[in-house]
């Protein structure tokens, strides 16, 4: 079976090699991981050191910030990290007394997530530290480009979403190969 799922004869070579004009380095879903990769490392060890959080604890907590009070399932799907991931930083979360859990009124079966007053107090100190990163990292464009950037950036992030969000199917894709 070839990868999009059609068969090849027994007989045919087989050529391990991407095509000619595939290089990783050069597609933006490469381009775009390796610099999220590197932002997220970078602020790990920052907020790590700073306040003891990982890079899942302090999505939640910049969203939290902002948003609230949220589902885990909303968190999820708000800074695209799986359900298991949420759960897990949440659980570290109330731990350190960032995050409080309550049931929701409405809907029982629903708990309701916010900061902390701790939380709110970190939330207030990452998020200067993060438009600083934000800052550095955008500094050799001019105020032109950094707005075209970030105008762009919402249209592949709502577009992402439309294609690839959680519910999509991937078969969608190999279709369009």
């Amino acid at each position: 079976m070839s990868r999009l799922g059609a068969k090849e004869s027994d007989d045919a070579p087989h050529d391990p090699r991407p095509p000619a004009c595939f290089a990783p380095e050069h597609s933006l879903p490469h381009a775009f991981s390796v610099v999220a990769n590197r932002i997220s490392r970078m602020l790990e060890r920052m907020y790590g050191e700073l306040f003891g959080l990982s890079v899942a604890d302090w999505r939640i907590v910049a969203i939290l910030g902002t948003h609230y009070p949220l589902s885990a399932k909303a968190l999820a799907e708000l800074t695209a990290m799986d359900q298991v991931s949420v759960s897990r930083a949440i659980d570290q979360l109330s731990n350190k007394k960032l995050v409080l859990r309550r049931i929701d009124t409405a809907d029982r079966r629903r708990v309701a997530l916010s900061l902390s007053k701790r939380g709110h107090d970190i939330y207030n100190q990452v998020v200067p530290l993060l438009y600083a990163s934000e800052r550095m990292l955008l500094s050799e464009l001019s105020p032109e480009d950094g707005a075209a950037l970030r105008r762009i950036m919402d249209l592949l992030v709502d577009r992402s979403n439309e294609l690839f969000g959680s519910d999509k199917d991937w078969r969608s894709i190999a279709d369009e190969a």
